[in-house]
């Protein structure tokens, strides 16, 4: 079983509901849980469209020191999650602000048992660090990361992505996980990208044609408001549902700007319709 968590709190109460439309749509199958702050909650008309659209919305009194740090929120989202997971169910964490668009990567690790980490990440100094906009845990280890984890040793901010991918690599080869880089001119074949707020062509039909992940968490323009997220992964959700009812998959290449893309990856786009490069 496939189980999806969303953290939300009031200041991204918009995002939370854009992103369970979009995974609903992406994996229909799965289960959704919105874990909500009893600290700063969203509205009660934000938490019913959320059970509307098929979610199960609870709230946490773990204090989350701002976003998601420390030791008490990483243990209390350690514990939502592998509460009711088996060993081999898939739990999976996505930001508010994140868009998932394809189901194709979690078929693969189901189809993969022994891979207990898909997520995103860079290679930095010699060390894989893991973004937490999206990432995937096998049941068993989620649990074996709440029962050995030292919490003492935690730093009261410690950020959660980055401590729980180096607690799972801590025990496990990184050769046994999946880590996807980011699109980028390096690794233009990943499927795992962020919005590039900067671009003035940038479209939601060619990013929901070629990726299966989204975040909107990228840096905005000064003129860009928070609320332009959710704007942005509704028009996404409104992309991929097009493309679904006339029957067309993200690896169909007439769905996809190939010239485009390249160009980016080359750097001889003038205005991205894809990311930014670094």
């Amino acid at each position: 079983m496939i189980r999806i968590f969303v953290f939300s709190y009031s200041g991204d109460a918009a995002e939370a509901v854009a992103c369970v439309r979009c995974v609903r749509m992406a994996v229909p199958y799965a289960s959704v849980t919105v874990v909500d702050d009893a600290a700063s909650p969203v509205q009660e008309d934000t938490a019913a469209a959320l059970r509307s659209i098929g979610a199960d919305y609870v709230q946490s009194s773990w204090d989350r020191q701002g976003n998601l740090r420390g030791p008490a929120c990483i243990r209390g989202m350690l514990s939502e999650m592998c509460r009711e997971a088996e060993d081999d169910d898939i739990v999976v964490k996505i930001d508010c602000d994140t868009a998932l668009l394809d189901d194709g990567w979690l078929r693969w690790m189901d189809a993969h048992p022994a891979c207990p980490m898909y997520a995103s990440g860079d290679f930095v100094a010699g060390a894989w660090r893991i973004y937490g906009c999206l990432y995937a845990l096998r049941g068993w280890m989620a649990r074996r990361l709440y029962r050995e984890m030292d919490w003492t040793l935690l730093d009261d901010l410690a950020p959660e992505d980055v401590t729980i991918g180096r607690e799972v690599l801590a025990r496990v080869p990184a050769t046994v996980c999946r880590i996807e880089e980011p699109w980028r001119q390096r690794s233009p074949w990943s499927e795992w990208t962020a919005w590039c707020w900067p671009s003035r062509t940038a479209s939601a039909e060619s990013y929901a044609a070629r990726f299966a992940m989204v975040t909107t968490g990228s840096p905005r323009q000064d003129h860009q408001p928070a609320s332009e997220r959710a704007r942005v992964m509704h028009l996404l959700a409104d992309a991929r549902a097009a493309m679904l009812q006339d029957g067309v998959t993200r690896e169909d290449d007439e769905a996809v700007d190939w010239g485009g893309l390249m160009a980016a990856c080359r750097g001889d786009a003038g205005a991205l319709h894809t990311p930014c490069p670094e």
